[in-house]
């Protein structure tokens, strides 16, 4: 019997001793790893300062838009879907800066949605701004977008002066809208 009892408090140190080193493994690794966010927008190879890529891409009427055609105005260019919380709650911000903001291009990439899914999308939160559809993703590979939302500021000379990735607020969009020649 107490060797029973022995052999079940060394199995029950022993358990309790590599979930206490687990504990503190992962602490550490909490600890002094790089932010995801911060090491993401340092390291992804589309970098703030580079060229905005230029694409082309069917809009909801029909259309297309291509980014070089807005080429000497600033474009906010954000990146979504319809079924991102963030993006549902950025897209009042989205649309109000396109309407107090004339001299701002706020064009809002769904990233791999049915025509019907975005349409539905755009018309619950009003917008008049253009909505591209990307329904392969070729725009979240070609700017390497990791996480949506992700909001481009790209200034008149097509050059990227800030990202944005998640969470976009207020705040942000007027610290980052200055950058590209918009006055919030």
């Amino acid at each position: 019997m107490e060797k029973k009892n022995t052999r079940l408090v060394i199995i029950l140190v022993s358990i309790f001793g590599i979930c206490l080193i687990g504990c503190l493994a992962i602490g550490l690794a909490i600890r002094f790893a790089p932010n995801l966010y911060e090491y993401s927008l340092e390291n992804s190879s589309l970098q703030v300062g580079d060229v905005a890529p230029d694409f082309e891409l069917p809009t909801l009427d029909g259309g297309t838009v291509r980014l070089s055609q807005f080429k000497g105005q600033p474009v906010l260019l954000s990146i979504g879907a319809s079924w991102c919380p963030d993006c549902r709650i950025e897209a009042p911000l989205l649309q109000n800066l396109h309407e107090n903001h004339p001299e701002l291009i706020v064009l809002l990439v769904d990233s791999r949605e049915s025509l019907d899914v975005v349409r539905r999308f755009a018309d619950e939160f009003g917008m008049t701004h253009p909505v591209l559809l990307d329904q392969n993703g070729e725009i979240m590979e070609l700017y390497q977008v990791f996480a949506i939302p992700t909001e481009l500021f790209i200034d008149k000379d097509g050059i990227i002066k800030a990202k944005i990735i998640e969470g976009v607020t207020p705040e942000l969009l007027a610290e980052k809208l200055p950058l590209i020649g918009v006055t919030p």
